[in-house]
């Protein structure tokens, strides 16, 4: 029995036992081996692959961003450009349907009103005011 240290761990193997013996003993099979060899290559040749037929078809990698963001600004000045011309050919028959002189009407109606209520509480203050002074006088003797 040996006793072996695994990760950390303490492991047993028995000397009788064979599939301890063997994965004690045993290398890596050259089949995994090439394997992986072949999948790394894979994704490194489909990389390198990528990258060149990208640098062959640009020069500049940016250069389809930056034909977005043209064309996104060029149709957001022709949308503009539709708005403004909207207005120019709308906004004078919205402002005819506005009812200008009823609108001014009602708001002076309001201010005179409100006017009128300012003047009625002024007025009954001022009223109680002086009759609160002539009491005061009459007690005081004055």
């Amino acid at each position: 029995m040996t006793i072996e240290m695994k990760h950390g761990m303490p492991s047993v193997l028995r000397r009788g036992r064979k599939s301890g013996v063997l994965r004690r003993h045993r290398r890596t099979e050259p089949s995994a081996d090439l394997l992986l060899a072949i999948g790394v290559g894979l994704a490194l040749g489909a990389g390198l692959a990528l990258v060149a037929r990208e640098r062959a078809r640009r020069r500049r990698p940016m250069a389809r961003l930056e034909r977005f963001a043209r064309r996104g600004v060029q149709e957001a000045r022709r949308l503009r450009d539709r708005g403004t011309k909207w207005a120019v050919e709308h906004g004078e028959a919205l402002r005819d349907g506005v009812p200008v002189s009823d609108i001014g009407d009602s708001v002076a109606d309001y201010l005179e009103t409100a006017r009128q209520s300012i003047d009625d509480a002024v007025n009954r203050e001022i009223r109680d005011l002086r009759k609160a002074i002539r009491s005061k006088r009459k007690r005081l003797g004055v």
